[in-house]
């Protein structure tokens, strides 16, 4: 009885490997590496401003499936194991509705930062603003799927498994997604991914529902790169 009950939980323990660490690499450094010197060269030989900024998004799609090899081919799990499950309309209800309070919180925090001088996203604001709407509409679709497949689903479930710590993996995961925003938001909008990483990890370890997180993430960031710049508006400061 004693061995049937350590074989079952063998079974359902999550399983970790050298796979594991070289997911979670792609994961929390592939994004980094698109800052590097390699990666800027990368751009330019990609031509436009525009060009390079699709490259730089279609990288993270390659960041993902590349981390998502290592767990299917490398640990075999399966991708339920990270969070990635057929959506359901209630999460995608419940993920709108999360959107909309994310999205209230995080102005009033970016407001109340602005007003004393700590909060100031004019210039990257100002650069979306001349973005085509498809370029608009694939960088929100990477933001809303990949991030949050990256750094809530993946991240925090291998990290998990891989620590037995989940407020850790939440923190290592949280760090790896400001760091990633770092170069494009720059330290005077750095709260927006801050507070906004924050609140999403916050619902994932709450309910456990990626999907939900990546409604919700899309409802917030459709905010600023679709209705926004389809009524002329920037961040004044």
């Amino acid at each position: 009885m004693l061995r049937a009950m350590n074989s079952a939980t063998e079974e359902t323990a999550p399983r970790t490997s050298l796979w594991t660490i070289a997911g979670l690499s792609c994961a929390l450094v592939g994004p980094l590496l698109m800052t590097t010197g390699p990666m800027q060269k990368l751009y330019v030989l990609a031509g436009s401003g525009l060009a390079s900024v699709f490259v730089a998004q279609s990288t993270m799609w390659a960041v993902l499936a590349a981390a998502l090899a290592c767990h299917l081919y490398g640990d075999r799990l399966p991708l339920s194991a990270v969070g990635l499950v057929v959506p359901r309309v209630g999460s995608i209800l419940f993920g709108l509705g999360i959107g909309a309070s994310v999205y209230v919180g995080l102005y009033a925090i970016a407001f109340v930062l602005w007003k004393n001088g700590l909060f100031e996203a004019k210039a990257p604001a100002s650069q979306i603003l001349h973005w085509p709407l498809w370029l608009r509409l694939f960088m929100l679709i990477t933001a809303g799927v990949v991030e949050e497949a990256l750094y809530r689903g993946f991240a925090i479930e291998r990290l998990t498994a891989l620590t037995g710590k989940r407020w850790l993996a939440a923190l290592i995961a949280l760090l790896g997604f400001v760091a990633a925003h770092l170069p494009f938001w720059g330290l005077g909008a750095i709260a927006t991914p801050i507070v906004g990483g924050a609140f999403f990890t916050l619902i994932y370890l709450w309910r456990g529902d990626l999907v939900a997180c990546m409604v919700a993430h899309l409802a917030v960031d459709s905010v600023g790169l679709l209705l926004a710049p389809a009524l002329g508006v920037t961040t004044s400061g």
